[in-house]
């Protein structure tokens, strides 16, 4: 049951961009209910008719940046770009490798960091729709970005990348890139999971905190992306 949960998870992911190309009607009711909900019936459907081998596929990456679909149920694969102000790159296909292409130019936009200075969340929005525009060029389905962890420590290797240290600025401008991506043909990844604020050993750090500063300083950002533009989560 888990399993089937994970796959209705992705492939609600998948059809809602193979539908729309952008994100549905937002909800603002407390009671927060994704509009993606309304595809859960044709995605059970899907799921009825998988084998247990294509579910398994669909749980890894097919390459560095790409998961697997299910060519015979008309699910693509699913292409990624990173990261959250510029698409990177072409890479080797199992590698951090580039493969020296002349034709993937693409804009280097400004740092988080720079675009939390404008305090604008009408600048986000273009931000994130600039980012889609290229994204989708170069055939990717979604932005591993925004990058909006706190910035909480002033050494991180990625602080720089985030929005800010204000919860109140982060969650607008989260909301307004995430909008301008999914509204313009990508979907994004919000990242990198809550309270991984810190680059040194940030994939075994214990990060201790009370439950009233992760509710009202640390997941905020990722809260308003999600109930407010349907972001998805990293």
């Amino acid at each position: 049951m888990k399993t089937d949960m994970n796959f209705k998870a992705l492939l609600t992911l998948i059809i809602a961009i193979i539908i729309f190309g952008c994100s549905p009607e937002k909800s603002q009711n407390e009671n927060f209910t994704s509009s993606l909900l309304q595809f859960d019936q044709q995605i059970d459907s899907i799921i009825s008719n998988m084998t247990l081998e294509e579910k398994v596929n669909m749980l890894h990456g097919k390459t560095m940046f790409t998961s697997a679909g299910v060519e015979r149920l008309g699910i693509a694969d699913m292409k990624y770009a990173d990261g959250p102000f510029g698409i990177r790159e072409e890479l080797q296909a199992h590698g951090w490798m580039p493969l020296g292409w002349t034709k993937d130019s693409a804009t280097f936009f400004p740092t988080g960091s720079a675009l939390a200075a404008t305090w604008s969340p009408e600048l986000a929005y273009e931000y994130g729709k600039g980012m889609a525009r290229e994204a989708r060029i170069r055939g990717k389905d979604m932005i591993l970005g925004p990058a909006i962890n706190i910035q909480r420590i002033p050494t991180g290797g990625r602080t720089y990348e985030y929005l800010s240290e204000d919860p109140l600025l982060s969650s607008q401008l989260s909301v307004g890139y995430t909008k301008g991506a999914q509204d313009n043909g990508a979907a994004v990844c919000l990242k990198h999971y809550a309270l991984n604020n810190q680059e040194n050993n940030r994939g075994t750090v214990d990060v201790i905190v009370g439950e009233r500063a992760m509710r009202e300083i640390y997941l905020p950002p990722f809260k308003a992306a999600v109930r407010e533009a349907d972001g998805g989560l990293q």
